[in-house]
């Protein structure tokens, strides 16, 4: 029986052994050496893809070292090759060499930038966990191209059965960026390609030295500390830190920035820590936080949970605002291989916006000067309905159904964007008059849209709000006959923060992140939101000091239901959800409206049952409206009716109007660039020994990014 169980096993030895001897020649040996070549400029001229039969074979036989340290010896041009990763198959396909492509990595097929013939190979296994040897030796390679990670996975029994089966492996890793480099000269002398491996090369050199000499102009008083992590499932950790030996960790310190982990000896370039280490190493220390993922979702994910997580707010950069995401992997640039370019000039706008260019011609020039595709940059953004919106170009014809996001446009210098505008945008004094006399093509309140005048305008994108929790008849009329006629929709407001992992009034800081991409105003947006979510986070600090033998309770009311013509007898209030519930919880009071469950962001009580509910434990009766004047007769009859004296805010004096408006110039707000406004309003209201005056706040907004004087 052992005897019978040997006999496959010897006729597949000597199928690969034959294989590999009639594919051609080729010995190795090892090394600790390893080998570069001297860069020369080449022109700029696209090669087509060569023909193993006609390759070139003057020149061989050939000695390379690989980056395991092994000495290669290569006969001939290689002609059946495997290779495992799909930034070394992008490599190969520049070059002009795809063709000799016989087998894949199981991963390639899902990289975008590989060519569809190189991706319909056969997959043969991982560099993780080693090849399936049957399929190997059924593609007769005279070359296997592996990453090596010093024998950690399966690189080094990769390496070790190859060699007693005959067939040369060429190991190849990215410590650094410019390993990148070395790899493309090494691929372009393996396969005969040095002309055009040294323009790809070239290229590369001159991109990262125009990053050199930006970043060496940095002033030290401007240098930043930053933390790159991966994107935890889970972001009470353990949390994967980028540390010395890891490529994208030597991104932070080429672009002029310090890597913090870089002031720790690990014995991995990837550390895994709990949340408390990252805190007690660097909180105090982190000006910029940079999470990584594969994953587009889960990037999101972790950074809207730690931009609203208070444990993450006791690190310095999450306090400030300075939390932000780079897509890595096939489906963005920090990867190897020629792409991790871009992603340099990637992670350096987001560190230094200040100091350096645009990401996106870079991209461009890569994609069309060497993949030989046309670059265009999709981008796939979330509404707050958790409506998943894709543009293949920034929209040039925009309708805006609510003046809080024709502010947000204002802010990003979109004005001529702008081509509708709801009935109500007009009133809006933080607007020029240039938007304000747009064409007006009615409300959604009521399904009052004019589709002629919509139809007339040939928008190809229209914003509107979204204040329910769910669309109202004419916000749902707007999605309806929009898809109708071909014209896209955002609908921004009050979140499904299942999808959009945020509540208001974050929400609005996500928002403008969101035009900034649609619009390719990132840079723009970003000042903005960081300017935004610096002082949100304050005011959440100011909160969390609050002792608890002073927290108050809290209930807000509207104006409007308790004078003039809206007033029906029934009393609103805010509940959870709406974005003054909200607020009056983020300053670190307690709205009582939540000690109950009711099915409606606005419930409405007659007064006996307002006092039933609520009369004896109010500290604070709040009460909003965008009138000021229905506002001061909604106050002063809370105030001077008997009835209203049975609850205890009442009786112990504590009642505060706040005007709360999208349009008057004297009143705070909630939604859009304004909101921090009303969380400094509230808190005032509520906390007076504790925040400070929303007007200061207000005058720096509006002076620095509508152009306005307060």
């Amino acid at each position: 029986m052992k005897s019978g169980k040997k006999i496959p096993a010897l006729l597949l030895l000597l199928v690969l052994v034959f294989s590999v001897f009639s594919a051609g020649c080729i010995g190795e040996k090892t090394t600790t050496t390893p080998s570069t070549t001297t860069l020369k400029p080449t022109q700029n001229a696209q090669e087509q893809t060569a023909s193993p039969t006609t390759a070139s074979r003057s020149g061989y036989p050939i000695t390379i070292t690989d980056f395991a340290g092994r000495k290669v010896t290569i006969e001939k041009p290689p002609e059946r090759v495997i290779v495992l990763s799909s930034y070394w198959a992008e490599i190969l396909s520049i070059l002009g060499v795809q063709n000799r492509i016989v087998g894949i990595g199981k991963y390639i097929p899902y990289d975008p930038h590989v060519p569809e013939d190189v991706r319909s190979k056969p997959a043969v296994g991982s560099n993780f966990k080693g090849l399936n040897w049957e399929t190997v030796a059924g593609l007769k390679p005279d070359l296997i191209i592996i990453d090596w990670y010093g024998g950690k996975y399966a690189d080094a029994s990769t390496i070790k059965k190859a060699k007693e089966l005959g067939i040369p492996v060429i190991a190849l890793t990215a410590k650094s960026v410019e390993d990148n480099i070395k790899v493309v000269e090494l691929l372009g002398k393996v396969f005969g390609r040095e002309k055009k491996a040294e323009e790809l090369a070239s290229w590369m050199k001159e991109k990262l030295n125009e990053v050199k000499e930006i970043a060496g102009q940095i002033p030290a008083d401007r240098k930043k500390n930053v933390l790159l992590i991966s994107a935890p499932k889970d972001i009470n950790g353990p949390i994967s830190v980028y540390a010395n030996g890891s490529a994208w960790a030597s991104i932070v310190q080429l672009v002029g920035a310090h890597n913090l982990a870089f002031d720790k000896n690990f014995n991995t370039p990837w550390p895994k820590l709990d949340l408390e280490k990252i805190i007690a190493y660097w909180g105090d220390k982190a000006d910029v936080i940079i999470l990584t993922s594969f994953s587009k979702e889960r990037l999101e994910k972790a950074i809207n949970g730690i931009r609203n997580d208070p444990r993450w707010r006791a690190i310095k950069a999450v306090k400030e605002g300075h939390v932000y995401g780079i897509l890595a992997g096939s489906k963005g640039f920090l990867d190897w291989g020629p792409r991790i370019t871009v992603g340099v000039y990637q992670m350096a706008n987001i560190i230094y916006p200040e100091y350096y260019p645009d990401w996106k011609p870079v991209a461009k020039e890569l994609f069309e000067n060497f993949y030989g595709v046309k670059y265009n940059a999709p981008v796939t953004v979330m509404d707050s309905m958790g409506r998943k919106v894709t543009f293949e170009k920034p929209p040039e014809r925009v309708i805006v159904l609510s003046s809080y996001w024709a502010e947000v446009m204002h802010c990003l210098g979109l004005d001529d964007k702008i081509v509708g505008i709801d009935k109500y945008t007009p009133k809006d004094q933080f607007l020029p008059e240039n938007i304000r006399k747009k064409p007006v093509v009615g409300t959604t309140w009521e399904k009052a849209i004019n589709w002629e005048t919509v139809a007339g305008l040939k928008p190809d994108l229209i914003l509107m709000g979204r204040w329910k929790g769910g669309f109202t008849k004419g916000e749902q009329d707007v999605i309806e006959r929009s898809k109708e006629l071909g014209i896209k929709v955002l609908a921004f407001g009050i979140p499904d923060s299942n999808a959009t992992g945020t509540e208001m009034p974050y929400e609005n800081i996500r928002i403008i992140r969101v035009l900034g991409k649609v619009f390719d105003k990132e840079k723009r947006a970003e000042e903005l939101a960081s300017f935004l979510e610096k002082y949100y986070n304050e005011a959440l600090g100011i909160a969390s000091r609050i002792p608890a033998d002073k927290k108050k309770n809290v209930l807000v009311v509207y104006g409007s239901s308790i004078t003039g013509k809206y007033a029906t007898g029934e009393i609103s209030i805010a509940y959870r959800g709406s974005a003054y519930a909200q607020t009056a919880e983020l300053v670190g009071a307690h709205n009582v409206a939540f000690d109950y469950n009711f099915s409606t962001q606005y419930p409405k009580f007659d007064l006996e049952k307002l006092m039933a509910y609520f009369g004896n434990k109010t500290d604070v009766l709040i009460v909003v409206d965008w009138d000021a004047e229905r506002l001061s007769e909604a106050v002063e009859k809370i105030k001077s009716d008997p009835r209203w004296q049975q609850i205890k805010a009442v009786k112990d004096g504590h009642v505060v109007g706040i005007l709360v408006s999208s349009w008057s110039r004297n009143a705070a707000a909630l939604y859009g660039p304004r909101f921090v406004t009303g969380i400094y309003a509230f808190g005032h209201a509520i906390y007076p020994g504790y925040y400070p005056d929303w007007k200061p706040i207000y005058q720096e907004l509006i002076k620095r990014f509508y152009g306005m004087e307060g």
